[in-house]
């Protein structure tokens, strides 16, 4: 939450989100899966975090696929470009 806590969000809103997210581990976790708690818990967390600054990052929200498909195709943009020489066009994109 800590890192996320500069972009427009209230340190109190993550840690609440994030704490939900602690709740959310402990009621799925299975002891009997082997393994440790904290690294069952951990990624639950940031993925409740995560999915809190989705979900309410956009001043219009639209829906998650597009969210998702938007931050993969951010990823592929430096790589595209550095193999390209240029800016990829947005038929290579596509």
């Amino acid at each position: 939450a800590r890192q996320h806590s500069g972009r427009a969000h209230d340190w109190s809103d993550l840690r609440q989100v994030g704490y939900l997210g602690l709740v959310k581990a402990a009621r799925r976790y299975d002891p009997g899966f082997g393994a440790p708690f904290v690294s069952f818990a951990i990624p639950t967390i940031s993925g409740e975090i995560k999915r809190h600054l989705r979900d309410n990052g956009w001043v219009i929200r639209p829906p998650r696929q597009v969210q998702e498909l938007r931050h993969a195709l951010l990823a592929v943009v430096p790589a595209l470009t550095q193999r390209l020489g240029r800016t990829p066009t947005d038929a290579e994109l596509a």
